[in-house]
């Protein structure tokens, strides 16, 4: 059997065992509008609880809360969080400030008996607030320590597009270790210096899906995936100078993966 069609089979069991399917990920503008949308229903939710449970004050983890004041700065978290978020930057304290206050709000209620007024409304916002903790890559309510990051827009996009020039050098060091090697034929070189050609060419695909504000999590996918393939040959064959320009590779799939909440098969090893 030929070394590329080999190759080419090894990874397809490797990609069955490991499932890289990137999710739809919520774009900046996405972002801003579920904000919008929590700051609507945070006002649904003030409004639909009991005036004295607004004025009192209760006993948490943390000692006394006033819940006038807890609530107020609910509102303040919101709004920080919606001036923050901008191209350049992804707001990632900003939301974990502001989903931590809500995971508060979220274990008084759990609390309460059933039928408390404000329930339902806190139900439907709490649904929002976990589509915004997945889109900053953790759960709601958050546990103790839990990281909130998100990769905005134009950092993701620069990622994709240093992914697609380490691909260029990726393809020029397999090119020329390949030539070095007597048991490598033309085609099969070709076939496999065109792996890393395309990953570049999709690397450019995603970046431009992402400037353009554009559901993207197949692009990703792709790039993912050529970046497995590349790394099930070059660690099949030990060349020096590709491992070298791949392990430049592989932390920027790993993030671009975390990007998408997936598992990335092509991380270092």
């Amino acid at each position: 059997m030929k070394l590329v069609e080999s190759v080419l089979l090894g990874l397809g069991a490797c990609i069955l065992a490991t499932p890289v399917d990137a999710s739809d990920r919520l774009t900046d503008r996405d972002v801003k509008e579920l904000v919008s949308k929590i700051e609507e229903g945070r006002d649904r939710f003030d409004d639909a609880l009991d005036d004295r449970l607004k004025r009192s004050i209760v006993r948490g983890p943390g000692g006394e809360v006033d819940v006038g004041q807890f609530l107020d700065d609910f509102q303040e978290n919101i709004d920080r969080l919606e001036e923050r978020l901008k191209p350049e930057y992804a707001a990632s304290a900003e939301a974990a400030t502001l989903l931590r206050q809500a995971s508060g709000i979220d274990r008084f209620f759990r609390q309460q008996r059933a039928g408390t007024k404000g329930e339902s409304e806190w139900n439907r916002l709490a649904t929002d607030l976990k589509t915004l903790a997945v889109a900053y890559g953790a759960d709601f309510p958050l546990t103790d320590g839990e990281t909130v990051r998100r990769i905005g827009d134009r950092e993701l996009a620069g990622m994709a597009d240093e992914i697609a020039r380490s691909a260029e050098r990726l393809k020029r060091s397999l090119d020329n270790d390949l030539k070095k090697d007597p048991a490598v034929e033309k085609p099969e070189r070709e076939a496999i210096v065109r792996e890393a050609d395309l990953l570049s060419k999709d690397a450019k695909t995603l970046r431009g899906r992402v400037k353009d504000g554009k559901p993207s999590s197949a692009e990703a996918d792709r790039v993912i995936q050529r970046a497995a393939t590349l790394r099930a040959f070059i660690e099949s064959r030990q060349f020096p100078a590709s491992s070298t320009a791949r392990a430049d590779v592989s932390p920027r799939i790993q993030t671009l993966a975390d990007a998408y909440g997936t598992a990335s098969v092509t991380a270092a090893r």
